[in-house]
């Protein structure tokens, strides 16, 4: 590997942030605006004189192509410049992660968080579509995130523009699994493409795995261009029980099929909850007054006895979370709060959920004993008593109507079997809570075990 510059063009290089397809990724200081910047470094040395001029052809294209799509959802090109006779390109550097990275971590998303997501995604291609620029790479890991749940749509390395003849291997680039049947075959794109890539990526957000995976790319793009969209999980589907056809539309074989622009998918989405308005940031607790709160945190539950009021999750809990995380997850630990958060009902929630982005079993056990500690000592809202799903019970002593619940939510996911798990787990179980989690184990699927873990008691 080279080592890495001082200095690129008239920016100060402080760090390599990444490798990507077409060469290193940088943030660089651009002393004469005083602002930080990514720069991408392409290395053409080893190229043919041909291959090089080809190449050189393409970096341009990308930035007159991303140059040209001013939007707040799109990362914003500076300059396009040489050094040392090797292209490079200085854009927007974007503090936070990428969908990608945010999908590793946690592999289900909230279908209202991943359509609030793919809504800023569709105004930026449909923004870029109008100028005559179609993206041809949509993918999560295009797709990046500020920690306050901005989009913006990166890499227009293999875009072009529309109606501009081009080679059918130029025009067939993209990742496969998110690839159109017209790129498969080669054929010429236009933005409907990009819809289809879209509708790929928002299905593997609130799935946890890929619309049409394959062990290599010839069965990725047979099963692409001749197969069914498979259906959503079933919670997913009670959840948005139109998001089915919606996808079915943006993902048509053919592109008359599908939308005919992001506006009107954009559109399909908000109403696929039920036409709602959804507000793209995070919801906010009203008494806390902090992105990321708990909804409807002042409502009391609605279980047997005497209601207990839930507890509010406080911005130093939030904080504190998010720099445990950090330690096991690195930076994308604060968007994960956020998100979260959002759809958490009580700090025991919240945690239980964060410490599934924990891919390692020992870990995860380390993690979840460290943030014990913060539910533990953590004071109610109301009382200083702790929620009725996290006080802990005696052992075998768990109210005989939460036990069915359980076991008529796990036979959702491991059949007949359920009704043993859930009496065996009762034994060990010191609350409501703790026995939804020692049950999740049971569930291969990370998917279907978030999925699981989403019909626990309010």
């Amino acid at each position: 590997m080279e080592p890495i510059p001082t200095a690129i063009g008239r920016y100060v290089v402080e760090n390599l942030v990444g490798i990507g397809g077409m060469g290193q990724i940088y943030k660089a200081h651009d002393p004469d605006i005083g602002r930080s910047v990514a720069i991408k470094l392409i290395s053409t040395k080893l190229m043919s004189g041909v291959d090089r001029a080809e190449y050189l052809r393409r970096f341009r294209r990308e930035a007159q192509a991303a140059a040209r799509c001013a939007h707040p959802n799109i990362v914003a090109i500076y300059d396009f410049a040489l050094h040392e006779g090797q292209p490079f390109i200085a854009m927007e550097f974007v503090y936070g992660a990428s969908l990608r990275q945010a999908l590793d971590a946690a592999p289900v998303m909230a279908v209202p968080d991943a359509i609030r997501i793919m809504r800023q995604v569709l105004d930026a291609l449909a923004s870029a579509h109008t100028l005559g620029v179609i993206h041809q790479d949509i993918k999560p890991a295009n797709i990046m995130l500020t920690p306050d749940m901005q989009v913006k749509v990166a890499d227009f390395g293999i875009s072009r523009f529309a109606n501009t003849e081009v080679t059918s291997v130029s025009s067939s680039m993209g990742t496969p699994n998110y690839m159109s049947p017209e790129q498969c075959r080669g054929a010429l794109v236009d933005g409907r493409s990009d819809l289809f890539s879209a509708g790929a990526t928002l299905f593997e957000m609130v799935a946890g795995e890929r619309a049409f995976p394959g062990h290599n790319s010839a069965e990725i793009s047979h099963r692409i261009q001749h197969e069914r969209l498979p259906l959503l999980p079933a919670p997913v589907r009670a959840v948005a029980p139109r998001l089915q056809l919606v996808l079915e539309r943006a993902m048509g074989k053919q592109p008359e099929d599908r939308f005919d622009t992001g506006h009107d998918m954009a559109e399909a989405l908000r109403q696929a909850l039920g036409g709602r308005e959804e507000d793209l940031s995070t919801r906010i607790s009203p008494v806390v007054g902090v992105a990321g709160g708990i909804a409807d945190s002042q409502k009391l539950r609605r279980d047997a006895g005497p209601q207990v009021p839930e507890p509010q999750l406080d911005a130093d809990t939030l904080r504190a979370l998010e720099q445990k995380l950090t330690d096991y997850v690195g930076p994308i630990a604060r968007i994960l709060v956020r998100t979260t958060a959002g759809r958490s009902r009580s700090v025991g929630d919240l945690c239980s959920q964060l410490a599934l982005s924990v891919t390692d079993a020992a870990e995860r056990e380390r993690f979840r004993r460290e943030v014990d500690l913060l539910i533990r000592s953590r004071p109610s809202a109301a009382d200083g008593t702790a929620s009725r799903a996290d006080r802990s019970v005696p052992s075998g002593r768990l109210p005989e109507h939460e036990l069915e619940r359980v076991q008529e939510a796990l036979t959702q996911f491991v059949g007949p079997i359920a009704r043993v798990l859930v009496r065996r787990a009762t034994a060990d179980a010191s609350s409501v809570e703790a026995l939804w989690l020692s049950l999740s184990n049971h569930i291969d699927s990370p998917a279907e075990r978030a999925a699981f873990l989403r019909l626990r008691p309010r």
